[in-house]
C-alpha cells in the first residue's frame, strides 16, 4: 500500500504539467478563435468586393438629351469579355466648390488580378462635342454642371468620359479635395520632392504657400498648400517655373499622388482602417459603397501593388495656336489617345476603335469638327464672317468703249492669296481628325502642339482664366 501510495505522489506532479500544458494550448487556440472571427467580422464590415457592371454592347452610356448635352451621332460603345477576372475603372472627379467646375478629372483603370493600374488626368480645358455655344460650355470640366450637379451631374461626366475613351467607366468617384491633408496626417505626414521655389500669397483666402525646393516632410495642411498651388506671385524673385498652366499643375499633382500612394500601401496602415473609412464617408460621394472603396485598398496592399505598378499620365493632346477663337483650350491627339486607351486603360478583349470615339479637332479658320462627322453645336463648323467696310464713295470712271472689254484688275491665272492669323495654325478640316499627309506622330507625352505643317510649329496650351475659375 505504501508503495503504490509513494508511486501515486511521484505521478501526480507529471500528469499536473500535462494539464497545464492542455489548458494553455486551449486558451491560445480559444484567443486564435476569437481573433479570426474579429478579423472576419471587421473584414466583412470595412471589405466587400464590388460587382462589376454587365452592361449592354449597344448602349452608348450617354444620359438622354433632356438632360441638357445632346448629339445626333451617338456609337455603340466596348464592352463585353474582361481582360482579366477583376479589372476595373473608376471616373475620379473632384468640383470647385465656388464654381462647379470639375478642374480634376481622371480615369483609374485598375486590373486587380494582375496588380496593375493606368490614371490618366484630363486637361480641364479639354474641347468635347456640346451643343453648349459658348467656349466655356464646349470644355470637359462644365459637364458635371450642365447636367445639373448631383448623381446627374456625375452620370452626365461619366457619359462624356465614354465619347473619349470609348467605354463607359464602371463608376465614379466624386472628392471633397480636403481629404487629400486629412489623409497624410492620418498616415503620419508624407514626403514629397517639392520641384519649384513656391512663393504665392492670396490675401482674400487666407493662403500664403511658401516653400523651398527639395524632398521634405509634410504634414496635411502643407499638402493642401502644395496640390493648390499653380503659379508664383507677379513680380516674385524667384519667377514663375512651370509656366502656370493646368498642365504643369496636373504633373506635379500626379507625383503628389505618387508619393501618397507610395507610404500609403504599408501594412502598417492597415490598421488605420477604421480613420479612413470615416475620412471617406465624410468626403466622398461614389456608387461604390465604402466596404468597395476599402476591398480596392485592401487588394492593393495584400496584393503587393507598389508605386511602380502605376502609370500616371495625361491625355495624349494637342493645343491651340494663338489666333484662334480657342486658343488656350486642349482637343486630343487621336493617335496617340487611342493606342494609350488599348494599352493600358481599356479593360475589354475587344479593342477600342476611332468609331467609339467622338473626338474634337480645332481647325485653324476656328472651326471646329468632330471624328463622328457631326457637331451638336452645327454653328461651331462655320468659319466667322467678318464684316467688311463700306468702300469710299468715288466717281465712277467713264464706261469703257465698246470695242474695248473691261480690264482685269488681277491676272486671270493668278491664284487668290490665303492669308492666315499670326500664330494660327494649319490644321486639317475635314471631320475625320488630321488626314493621312498631316498625321501627327502618335505621342502619349503632355504638351505636345498642333499637328506639324509648313506654316507652323506646335504650340503648347496656355493657360486661361474663365470667369468663374477662383485663384488656388
Amino acid at each position: 500500500m505504501t508503495a503504490n501510495h509513494g508511486n501515486r505522489k511521484r505521478e501526480a506532479p507529471g500528469g499536473r504539467r500535462k494539464e497545464w500544458r492542455r489548458a494553455i494550448i486551449l486558451i491560445v487556440l480559444a484567443v486564435i478563435m476569437v481573433l479570426a472571427a474579429t478579423i472576419a467580422a471587421l473584414w466583412s464590415r470595412w471589405v466587400r468586393r464590388p460587382e462589376l457592371p454587365g452592361g449592354d454592347p449597344n448602349a452608348s452610356g450617354r444620359p438622354d438629351s433632356s438632360a441638357g448635352v445632346d448629339i445626333d451621332s451617338v456609337q455603340p460603345k466596348v464592352s463585353g469579355a474582361r481582360k482579366s477576372e477583376d479589372f476595373y475603372t473608376i471616373l475620379i472627379f473632384g468640383p470647385d466648390e465656388t464654381s462647379g467646375l470639375t478642374d480634376v478629372m481622371m480615369l483609374v483603370s485598375y486590373d486587380v488580378t494582375n496588380q496593375q493600374a493606368t490614371v490618366m488626368s484630363f486637361p480641364r480645358d479639354t474641347l468635347i462635342n456640346s451643343s453648349g455655344r459658348s467656349v466655356t460650355q464646349k470644355m470637359l470640366n462644365a459637364v458635371y454642371n450642365r447636367y445639373g450637379q448631383g448623381e446627374e451631374g456625375a452620370q452626365g461626366l461619366k457619359s462624356e468620359v465614354a465619347e473619349l475613351v470609348g467605354f463607359v467607366p464602371d463608376y465614379y468617384v466624386m472628392i471633397d479635395w480636403q481629404i487629400v491633408g486629412q489623409m497624410v496626417d492620418a498616415i503620419g505626414g508624407v514626403w514629397f520632392d517639392i520641384p519649384y521655389h513656391m512663393d504665392y500669397d492670396d490675401p482674400y483666402q487666407d493662403l500664403h504657400i511658401h516653400f523651398e525646393p527639395g524632398n521634405q516632410f509634410l504634414n496635411g495642411e502643407d499638402a493642401m498648400k502644395v496640390i493648390r498651388w499653380r503659379h508664383n506671385n507677379y513680380g516674385s524673385p524667384y519667377g514663375n517655373p512651370g509656366g502656370g498652366s493646368d498642365i504643369t499643375r496636373i504633373e506635379m499633382r500626379n507625383d503628389f499622388l505618387k508619393a501618397v500612394l507610395s507610404q500609403t500601401l504599408q501594412l502598417r496602415n492597415i490598421t488605420k482602417i477604421g480613420e479612413l473609412a470615416s475620412l471617406f464617408g465624410q468626403n466622398v460621394t461614389s456608387d461604390l459603397t465604402i466596404e468597395n472603396l476599402f476591398w480596392f485598398g485592401s487588394q492593393a496592399v495584400l496584393g503587393g501593388l507598389s508605386v511602380d505598378d502605376v502609370n500616371f499620365v495625361t491625355m495624349p493632346y494637342y493645343g491651340v495656336a494663338q489666333g484662334n477663337p480657342y486658343y488656350g483650350r486642349v482637343y486630343p491627339n487621336q493617335s496617340a489617345l487611342l493606342e494609350l486607351i488599348n494599352e493600358s486603360l481599356n479593360p475589354f478583349v475587344d479593342e477600342v476603335t476611332l468609331n467609339e470615339l467622338d473626338l474634337i479637332t480645332v481647325n485653324s479658320n476656328g472651326t471646329l469638327s468632330s471624328s463622328t462627322g457631326v457637331l451638336a453645336d452645327p454653328s461651331a463648323g462655320i468659319p466667322s464672317v467678318v464684316s467688311t467696310p463700306e468702300p469710299e464713295p468715288s466717281v465712277l470712271p467713264s464706261a469703257p468703249a465698246a470695242s474695248q472689254p473691261p480690264q482685269s484688275s488681277a491676272p486671270a491665272t493668278q491664284e487668290p492669296e490665303v492669308s492666315q492669323e499670326p500664330g494660327a495654325t494649319q490644321e486639317p478640316e475635314g471631320p475625320g481628325g488630321p488626314s493621312a499627309s498631316q498625321e501627327p506622330v502618335a505621342s502619349d507625352q503632355p504638351g505636345a502642339g498642333d499637328p506639324p505643317s509648313a506654316t507652323s510649329t506646335p504650340t503648347d496650351p496656355v493657360e486661361v482664366q474663365d470667369e468663374t475659375e477662383t485663384q488656388p
